[in-house]
């Protein structure tokens, strides 16, 4: 059994969580002392945990901008413990830009171990330079996408794609026009979502009522810190509610699902790759959204979408998120029985871009036992 090496890992983002669990999960047998920053399910893997991903809740740019000084902080912290405790080797995953500045600050001070990336900043869809300075401070870069390593092969930087980790969910296409008896609402993951996007929610299920649609039930899934919020808001709600932040159950739940109302993101993916039929929603906040419409390249908020280049699962996001809007898609949802099989039919040959074929977590072991094999 291989001994007294030692990981550091840095998950700061829920979407990295699961890709931060299932890693330290494959790595255990190695008996590996690992620390680092994490979730509730990759903490039982971790030996010293720093910080819980529950403390970096910053959005959309003004947010950030505002948690600077605290980001600074954290980042000097663990700056000092990984020197201190010479790790060898430093993974760090999503959160482009906090990882960014503590992989640097590591480098410029001469720390000699491996430094990985996993999950590559979107350069494809703004703030292309940063493929660049990615090459400069970081030793590999794993992706979860084909495409993606084009944009930083070209400045030497190795990179692995894994695929992306909804490869794994199973899908239930099979169930896709058996008689389903959920509504799924996806809130977000941060607790700003869901104070943004409720209001919007609240529209469904007021529609709902008011066109006597009387068949489903409503199915919430949802995270342990999140679910009282979610509760409390919903609780005068007349149609019946399962909110749930069991995992492992919520699966067996999905299978029951007719159609989503997603928050943009992971969950998004992640519902495309149950073969269930979404809308997806959004709304940054006005200062965000008006410096970001000047950056960014792209025209959609879902991947799915950027890579067909064009709407394949509808988007009421930002400036045309309101009631009319949203209730028109929502209604063109559950009504038309050709979009949805439409929608399904043009998702599944997307996922030819994202599935590895192979485990990402595998991947990601053979790549992390070969690189700490050789670390001094």
């Amino acid at each position: 059994m291989i001994q007294n090496k030692k990981i550091f890992i840095c998950c700061t983002e829920q979407s990295g969580e699961n890709i931060a669990y299932n890693i330290c999960k494959k790595l255990k047998k190695y008996n590996y002392q690992i620390d680092g920053v994490g979730g509730s399910l990759s903490e039982n893997f971790l030996t010293n945990k720093f910080f819980d991903i529950s403390i970096f809740k910053s959005l959309g740019f003004m947010e950030i901008i505002l948690s600077i000084p605290k980001f600074i902080k954290i980042i000097n912290f663990l700056f000092l413990q990984i020197l201190k405790n010479n790790y060898d080797i430093v993974i760090l995953i999503d959160s482009p830009d906090f990882n960014y500045h503590l992989a640097k600050k590591l480098k410029q001070n001469k720390f000699n171990k491996k430094i990985i990336q996993i999950v590559a900043p979107t350069v494809w869809a703004w703030r292309k330079g940063r493929a660049k300075k990615f090459a400069k401070i970081y030793d590999e870069l794993f992706t979860l996408f084909k495409f993606e390593k084009q944009y930083f092969e070209k400045y030497g930087l190795k990179t692995t794609f894994i695929g992306h980790p909804v490869s794994q969910i199973n899908s239930n296409i099979i169930k896709l026009n058996k008689e389903k008896k959920f509504i799924a609402f996806l809130f977000g993951s941060r607790e700003n979502e869901i104070n943004k996007l409720y209001p919007y929610f609240q529209n469904i299920h007021d529609d709902l009522i008011k066109s006597n649609i009387n068949k489903y039930e409503l199915f919430i899934p949802t995270l342990p810190h999140l679910k009282n919020k979610i509760v409390e808001l919903t609780k005068n709600w007349k149609i019946n509610i399962l909110v749930s932040d069991d995992q492992k159950l919520n699966e067996s739940y999905y299978n029951e699902v007719f159609v989503s109302v997603t928050c943009s993101g992971t969950a998004s993916l992640e519902i495309s790759k149950r073969m269930i039929p979404q809308i997806i929603i959004y709304k940054l906040n006005f200062i965000t959204f008006f410096l970001f419409s000047f950056l960014i390249k792209i025209r959609f908020a879902n991947i799915l979408n950027i890579l067909n280049n064009k709407m394949i699962i509808t988007e009421v996001v930002n400036n045309n998120l309101n009631k009319k809007k949203l209730l028109a898609a929502f209604n063109q949802l559950i009504s038309d029985k050709s979009y949805r099989e439409n929608q399904i039919k043009k998702v599944k040959k997307s996922f030819s871009e994202i599935d590895s074929n192979s485990n990402p977590y595998a991947i990601c072991e053979d790549r992390i036992i070969k690189i700490i094999s050789k670390a001094s």
